[in-house]
């Protein structure tokens, strides 16, 4: 369609998108409308501050007041009555006033909740403007503080915080600790005003990451896409990223941006059985694990009785004594032997086996494990790196022993430096030899854990 020239050719412009956006939403089972206030919460009932004109995004003005104020527009605030209607003229009167010398001098009013923006007045006007593109929209802004405790409200409160140094609407995250996640991986954002060009810098980023995310219908929202990459190439490597460098990386990701809403809670186990989970109190234990991981040296029986009892995805590495897991694989478990999966966006690589000491299939020298590595390498690429590495033995010098079976290897503290991930978890070192033995150690943000028996993890 071409150009509209005039306010008519604007509405019809406009309310073919309308009705668009209504079958589209129509097919997807969700709101054909904008969203009521009044149907989420009782505003009465809430406090309130006020707080002034000011210019807001117009991608999060979602809704309105009432339904009645609702009903004429789409969910994105097109039109959707006939142009021959009383609203239509209307609409076009708003319409005119935009396109002459003047343009539309007074702003909406709208109520801010939980960082979105429902309109009290000038839902035409805003119909309008969104019409012809424009980005942000002048608004007399009251926000209601909700009273209500939930994870969106932490996440809300948290973001308010946040606004009063970035001043950025366009910044909200669905998780509270994204906040602070940004901040690290920033540089160190918080405690000060941002300076007007990390603004620049921050709000380029999202509306250059925007249509890569959106054309693959990634449901995850672009800030909380923006974190996760953040987290795999770091900030500054993002800002000084072409288009097309965006639009690769966002394909190369868009398993991890599509399932990656999180925390996850893993139970890892490894090398000797735990009798609170081999038990008929296992339901219990692991009613609320996301999946459970296993580092090695565990008979096949116990890691089918944990899957079928928690009835969740096992992943499960060799250890040095598990050539019986080759005679009899574990039911409802996945091997994850020199392979990289994906699970809800979360990339995890397995490297079972120990160090050599003795004649083993699940043994290896120093050599044989960096060719391992360097086989695997090409997929870890291909996924922009790795979250959890899995192996049954430990990185040398990071809560390993010095007799040789015990030993970790060399080679791993290499693909820790190169990769980060944001856990290591390792087993073949039984708590029980040592009382010095380190249960957790760091580097850098990397977690490295010796999952003996038992341990659980939130990523």
């Amino acid at each position: 369609m071409e150009k509209p020239i005039d306010s008519l050719e604007q509405y019809q412009y406009a309310l073919k998108r309308g009705k668009e956006n209504v079958h589209k939403q129509r097919q997807r089972k969700l709101n054909t409308h904008p969203l009521v206030l009044e149907e989420i919460t009782d505003i009465r009932e809430c406090s309130k501050e006020d707080l002034g004109v000011m210019y807001v995004p117009a991608r999060l003005i979602i809704g309105t007041l009432t339904e009645a104020r609702a009903s004429s527009f789409s969910a994105d605030f097109m039109p959707i009555l006939n142009e021959r209607s009383e609203f239509a003229a209307k609409w076009q009167a708003v319409c005119d006033q935009h396109l002459s010398f003047e343009g539309v001098k007074e702003s909406v009013s709208a109520y801010e909740y939980l960082g979105k923006f429902y309109i009290i007045e000038g839902e035409k006007t805003v119909s309008v403007l969104r019409s012809y593109g424009v980005v942000y929209i002048l608004a007399d802004v009251i926000r209601i503080i909700p009273d209500q405790k939930s994870k969106e409200v932490d996440a809300y409160l948290e973001f308010l915080s946040f606004y009063d140094r970035s001043d950025l609407y366009s910044l909200q995250f669905s998780r509270k600790q994204y906040y602070s996640r940004f901040n690290k991986l920033a540089g160190n954002y918080s405690g000060r005003l941002w300076t007007k060009e990390e603004k620049l810098n921050a709000l380029g980023l999202l509306e250059r990451l925007e249509p890569y995310i959106t054309k693959r219908s990634i449901p995850t929202s672009v800030p909380d896409c923006l974190v996760d990459l953040m987290g795999v190439y770091g900030y500054d490597k993002l800002l000084a990223m072409s288009d097309r460098e965006l639009n690769r990386i966002v394909h190369d990701n868009k398993v991890r941006l599509y399932y990656n809403h999180g925390p996850y809670r893993i139970v890892c186990v490894s090398d000797i059985t735990n009798m609170n989970l081999y038990s008929e109190y296992a339901r219990i234990e692991l009613s609320d694990a996301d999946f459970l991981i296993s580092c090695g040296d565990l008979d096949p029986e116990y890691l089918e009785f944990l899957a079928k009892m928690s009835n969740k995805h096992l992943y499960y590495v060799h250890g040095n004594r598990d050539s019986r897991l080759d005679k009899r694989p574990p039911k409802g478990c996945t091997c994850i032997d020199d392979d990289l999966i994906i699970h809800k966006g979360i990339r995890i690589l397995g490297l079972g086996g120990s160090l050599r000491y003795a004649k083993s299939k699940y043994q290896f020298s120093e050599q044989e494990m960096e060719r391992r590595i360097r086989r695997i390498k090409r997929k870890i690429s291909k996924y922009g790196g790795v979250d959890i590495i899995v192996t049954h033995a430990p990185i040398r010098g990071y809560g390993d022993m010095d007799d040789y079976a015990h030993q970790g290897f060399d080679c791993f503290e290499k693909l820790l430096m190169e990769y980060r991930p944001k856990f290591w978890f390792y087993g073949h070192i039984h708590q029980t030899y040592s009382h010095n033995l380190p249960r957790e150690t760091k580097f850098k943000d990397s977690k490295i854990i010796n999952c003996y028996e038992r341990y659980d993890a939130t990523f």
